[in-house]
């Protein structure tokens, strides 16, 4: 079994919560959550601690209404400062035990274990238990470890005894312990895709499993085949480790339903794009100055219009603004069939750029940063779809789906990677 494949996904327990209560352990026993300004009763919910959490308080929940359920609820700022220094204390302990570590985000990251776990005991679970005492003395916090063959069922199964929990589950153990769950558990289905299913009679992970190719397609696309391969426990994607120097570009583009040349009809995909691409960015660890925007005219000729913006970004507004610019700015007005949006030209020490524009002078930066991190932790547990800009609601392509021709991270070939 030495031999087999084993990975962990590690994953911190309330992270910005955790981060203030390593800081101020008083905190430890009170409702607590990070989230904006209580004075104003706006923003929402980042964290919420394990106390506030038995008042029904949770990610993602408008703090006015979490006010409401806990009236001596305790809340505090974000402060990406101290987030980022817990995260790279914690990333530094995972070196000592794998060579191959994979970030998802600032509080979560894959290993893999194989060949090296039984350095720590007989069986997988010795070694994520060292893992979590390390952790905690690296950096004060505690995490929650899940143990499989795969990423993605590691990752599945890294929350089900939360906090400081150990879950193991193998391939073999799929059907019974994952298919009588509720499709909604399974990770990458969010509420939105969770109705459709529900819609269709698809109302556990089994269900999902047993779907056909002819129903997966008519109902869910191209992507109901990885839904499917999720569902069956099944991923043969690596734990691969970064390299953000590598990587030229960011981006996607979108064959249009209809010619567009007024910027007002091109304005709903544009920010559809952006969003898609600040939010790929900031889990690449990434940030870039200069945007372009790719378009394909009516008559199947391609054209490149590019601009540097003042300082590199990987938030939604500020290359959604480049992009309408570039867009009405573009040379050739000839009616445009497919629109594309890039980003490179990356900022120095990109990864985890997003924190460090959250210390920016002024309130401003640090909402961007914070409500940034709160979409992305919402997309991470839900899927793509689960949060969208407002303005989108109605008329917006559908991120992820048949719509995007080509979304891309244009990179420099790396060994024995594999497409997902």
């Amino acid at each position: 079994m030495a031999s087999d494949p084993v990975v962990f996904h590690c994953d911190a327990d309330a992270f910005f919560a955790a981060c203030h209560i390593a800081e101020d352990p008083r905190l430890a026993t009170v409702p607590m959550v990070v989230a904006g300004n209580p004075s104003e009763r706006h923003g929402v919910v980042l964290t919420a601690s394990y106390p506030a959490r038995a008042f029904g308080i949770r990610t993602a929940m408008p703090l006015g209404r979490a006010l409401g359920l806990c009236p001596t609820l305790v809340v505090v700022p974000p402060a990406p400062t101290l987030y980022r220094q817990r995260s790279r204390q914690m990333r530094a302990v995972f070196p000592a035990f794998s060579p191959l570590v994979e970030p998802l985000s600032i509080d979560e990251a894959w290993l893999d274990m194989t060949g090296g776990w039984h350095l720590w005991g007989p069986d997988p679970i010795q070694a994520a238990r060292a893992l979590q005492v390390a952790v905690q003395a690296a950096c004060g916090l505690t995490v929650s470890v899940g143990v499989s063959a795969n990423k993605m069922l590691a990752k599945q199964v890294s929350d089900w005894s939360k906090p400081a929990g150990i879950t193991v589950l193998w391939p073999a153990e799929v059907p019974a312990r994952l298919w009588p769950r509720p499709v909604g558990d399974l990770y990458g289905v969010g509420p939105k895709l969770t109705e459709r299913l529900h819609g269709h009679g698809i109302e556990t992970v089994g269900q999902l499993a047993a779907l056909d190719d002819a129903r997966l397609i008519a109902w869910l696309g191209q992507s109901g085949r990885m839904l499917r391969e999720r569902a069956r426990g099944q991923d043969p994607t690596p734990v691969m480790q970064p390299t953000p120097t590598d990587t030229r570009s960011v981006g996607a583009e979108t064959t249009l339903a209809q010619d567009v040349t007024a910027a007002r009809d091109a304005r709903p995909v544009l920010l559809a794009l952006a969003d898609h691409v600040a939010s790929r960015l900031r889990a690449a660890g990434l940030s870039g100055r200069t945007v372009a925007l790719k378009y394909k005219t009516h008559r199947f000729v391609n054209h490149t219009h590019q601009m540097q913006l003042e300082s590199a970004t990987c938030y939604t507004d500020p290359l959604y603004r480049a992009a309408v610019r570039l867009f009405e700015t573009r040379p050739h007005p000839d009616p445009v069939r497919l629109l594309g949006l890039t980003v490179s030209g990356w900022a120095p020490e990109s990864v985890q750029t997003r924190l460090d524009w959250g210390d920016a002078p002024g309130g401003a930066a640090r909402a961007e940063a914070a409500r940034a991190d709160a979409i992305d932790r919402i997309r991470q547990r839900f899927g793509a779809e689960a949060i969208r800009p407002a303005r989108l609601l109605a008329q917006a392509p559908e991120l992820g789906g048949s719509s995007f021709e080509r979304d891309h991270a244009d990179e420099a070939p790396r060994p024995g990677e594999r497409d997902p």
